[in-house]
């Protein structure tokens, strides 16, 4: 059975156009999945299904023939007086598939659409060369957010998300599922499993095989015990600023290794950076980035802790980082920012857009009255163009004032 995924509406926006669409993302978050459901809607537009052909790279068999000529695909199309749209699942594996795309795009992009996906920047970049700019938009395909795991769950409730006023009870449930997604992520399979163990092996498998062991091997390492270290420490550091100097010093590994590795996995999208707001402030701020995790199960995959969340210290760090990631399903990373001064104030999120700027503080707890304001409210006076501040919390909700209160469910109703 396939499940519909939020994103699938935005790439369907563009199956009319010419431009190659790239799908972008880690393993197993669904993107050949996102493909079936493409084909389905090619097929329920009124194109012929030996119109819409689907590859798989990972056969040697079409590899070979793709790589052997780009004109071979021509090979497979069963109608040449009509467009073909081919489906390519991990475009990446091909030897240049920069070269493969643009030649096909440039020769025929009147007969034939490419709809591609990729497991990793990192081999895309040296791959997907600047000719094929242009000619290309790309999508990133992230782990199930808070939304679709209730969806692909088939909680009772999942459409009462967004409603207002909920019953205590039906609040009570929310927040049992949001603490299994804390603890067990978005990851598609994962969230399809019923059993808690058999959660747990799979994550430790994903954990293994894709981050100590395919990462290691696009990223080309020698010193696995090093790479390993480091991954394991970063992953209990989600939500704090990244000292390298600190690592290097805990470590003992060189500084040029750790920042090899923390950009090996930036590439590979297991780990989000994020930079401090400045602005036009007066005060100092940190020129350290905070750093984040792609999927909060495989994170506790690599540290081996699977404590229910009363038993946890780290809490406030998961609340956080799973704030971040429900804001990155709606908006771009590079406009998702934290703010710290030299004196220690501090925000956690702030969304820059159109020069508008939105303060966002996560509090994983069931707050009953207002927190300590100050740093919200002192950087508001001092920016104008501050547009809201608003403190995600699991329970409180007050609309009236200068700092809003909200709980986890409306988070990317800010983006």
């Amino acid at each position: 059975m396939l499940y519909n995924r939020k994103i699938v509406k935005e790439i369907k926006k563009w199956i009319s156009h010419k431009e190659i669409i790239i799908i972008n993302g880690p393993r197993q978050v669904g993107k050949t999945s996102i493909l079936e459901l493409l084909k389905e809607e090619i097929i329920q537009t009124g194109i012929k299904t030996a119109n819409v052909i689907f590859l798989n790279l990972e056969d040697v068999q079409t590899l070979n023939l793709l790589n052997s000529n780009p004109e071979n695909i021509l090979s497979l199309v069963k109608n040449k007086n009509e467009k073909t749209y081919f489906l390519i699942d991990e475009i990446q594996y091909l030897d240049n598939p920069s070269n493969f795309l643009k030649h096909i795009y440039d020769k025929y992009v009147e007969k034939i659409k490419f709809i591609v996906t990729g497991s990793s920047s990192l081999d895309l970049k040296a791959k997907l060369q600047d000719s094929l700019a242009g000619r290309r938009i790309t999508f990133m395909i992230n782990p199930l957010d808070f939304e679709e795991f209730l969806e692909f769950k088939k909680f009772e409730y999942a459409h009462y998300l967004k409603k207002e006023d909920l019953a205590v009870s039906i609040m009570s449930y929310y927040d049992k599922m949001l603490e299994e997604y804390l603890m067990f992520g978005g990851m598609p399979a994962i969230v399809l499993k019923d059993d808690r163990d058999a959660k747990k092996r799979f994550l430790q498998e994903y954990a293994g095989i894709y981050i100590n062991k395919d990462i290691r091997s696009i990223g080309k390492l020698d010193n696995v015990g090093q790479f390993n270290a480091t991954v394991k420490i970063l992953s209990s550091q989600i939500g704090n600023l990244l000292n390298i100097n600190e690592l290097t010093n805990t470590l003992n590994i060189p500084r040029r290794e750790i920042e090899k590795y923390i950009d090996l996995l930036e590439l590979t999208f297991v780990m989000d950076k994020i930079y401090s707001y400045s602005g036009n402030m007066r005060k100092q701020v940190t020129k350290m980035p905070k750093l984040y995790f792609f999927d909060l199960g495989v994170r506790n995959a690599i540290l081996g802790n699977f404590l229910e969340m009363e038993s946890r210290q780290d809490g406030g760090a998961l609340f956080e980082n799973f704030i971040f990631m429900e804001l990155k399903n709606k908006i771009a990373r590079d406009r998702i920012y934290f703010y710290r001064t030299a004196t220690k104030s501090e925000i956690d999120f702030i969304i820059e857009e159109d020069l508008i700027l939105t303060l966002i503080e996560s509090k994983f707890k069931n707050l009953s009255k207002q927190i300590d304001e100050r740093s919200l409210e002192n950087f508001m006076k001092e920016n104008e163009n501050t547009k809201e501040a608003v403190v995600i919390n699991k329970s409180l909700n007050l609309k009236n004032g200068k700092i809003k209160y909200s709980d986890y469910r409306f988070v990317e109703d800010l983006a």
